[in-house]
């Protein structure tokens, strides 16, 4: 991971600092963890208003610091097939681990960003 990558955003727009550098913290906490979720900041530990949340990582991805993965998640949270890196590559129905189709209408496409 690039440190330098963040660091020239946060001085590029210091109005979303507090969120390039909670991004940047959590990976550093994280080593292992090779996506995040916007949610994770959807607290008050952050401070983080959902409109800071959305342009900063609006931000992130057009300066190629992120990119999007989209993953498929079951009604329990768990994660169907494989990660897409476009939305409209998601088929119309996925397996379940056991094999059961279900319909992209019944289950969660949930919005990861992975470091690029």
């Amino acid at each position: 991971m690039s440190e330098d990558k963040f660091i020239k955003l946060i001085k590029l727009y210091p109005d979303y600092s507090n969120v390039f550098q909670a991004v940047l913290n959590w990976f550093l906490a994280h080593p292992k963890q090779k996506y995040i979720s916007m949610d994770l900041f959807y607290s008050n530990k952050y401070a983080i208003t959902k409109e800071q949340l959305n342009v900063a990582f609006y931000i992130m991805k057009e300066s190629k610091v992120v990119k999007p993965v989209y993953r498929i998640l079951d009604e329990n949270g768990h994660k169907i097939g494989r990660d897409y890196e476009d939305v409209t590559e998601i088929p119309k129905h996925v397996s379940t681990m056991l094999g059961d189709k279900k319909s992209i209408d019944d289950v969660f496409v949930v919005n990861y960003y992975t470091l690029i």
